[in-house]
């Protein structure tokens, strides 16, 4: 199985064992296909809202897993059965990558609000609007259990793991997942930096909160040597 280095992120991210793992907005479902074969779960779940994706995907799983544990679920992922499949008090881990940040902040909280009572654990790779994403977790009160930045193909992600009970507070532009000697990760604060200046720019945005919380991790890039 070809995977990018995302994917692959996010797959090494899982380190326990949960009873459900909600692999949504799928696609191919090459995560929980990985999650399956590591067996981090007693059930992968699949879940998109394109029945022709679902389609193939569920012939693809019978064929490569036969009767290993797994269900293709066609859905609106903001209405995923979690309650169905709560029991123990053992938390649920729902992934959710690849989707625009506005997209995923809306899609957590249906899930949270619809869910009250359940723990439930996030894997979260949003594309774009990472400020606003960490701020509408805060939000919700969901705590940080681990982050991380990955490079893949030219393009930056933030990974963040996050929990309905316990955890840090989620910090609106990171603190864990900085490597100040890498240069990655420089490369990233810089383009970011660049990315609000612009828009500071324009009279009619408001960018200010962001620019100056950036700003604020600039001192600790010091030039390498």
């Amino acid at each position: 199985m070809k995977v990018s280095l995302r994917i692959q992120q996010l797959s090494t991210m899982v380190h326990g064992h949960y009873t459900h793992i909600w692999d949504c907005c799928c696609d191919h479902g090459l995560l929980g296909q990985l999650l399956l074969e590591r067996g981090r779960a007693d059930c992968v779940h699949f879940v998109d809202v394109v029945p022709a994706l679902m389609n193939t995907l569920e012939h693809h799983l019978q064929q490569d897993y036969g009767d290993r544990r797994w269900q293709v679920h066609c859905l609106d992922v903001a209405r995923l059965p979690l309650s169905r499949y709560a029991g123990a008090g053992e938390p649920q881990l729902v992934m959710i990558a690849g989707v625009g940040g506005d997209l995923l902040v809306d899609l957590v909280t249906a899930i949270c609000q619809a869910h009250p009572e359940v723990p439930v654990e996030f894997l979260l790779c949003p594309v774009y609007h990472n400020y606003k994403v960490r701020r509408a977790l805060a939000d919700l009160s969901l705590g940080l259990i681990s982050e991380t930045l990955v490079e893949d193909k030219q393009r930056f992600y933030e990974i963040l793991h996050v929990a309905s009970a316990g955890g840090d507070p989620v910090s609106p532009v990171g603190e864990r997942m900085w490597d100040f000697t890498d240069t990655v990760h420089r490369a990233y604060l810089q383009q970011t930096l660049n990315h609000y200046r612009r828009m500071a720019s324009n009279p009619h945005q408001d960018v200010s909160a962001e620019l100056q919380a950036y700003q604020r991790l600039e001192p600790a890039f010091l030039p390498l040597k």
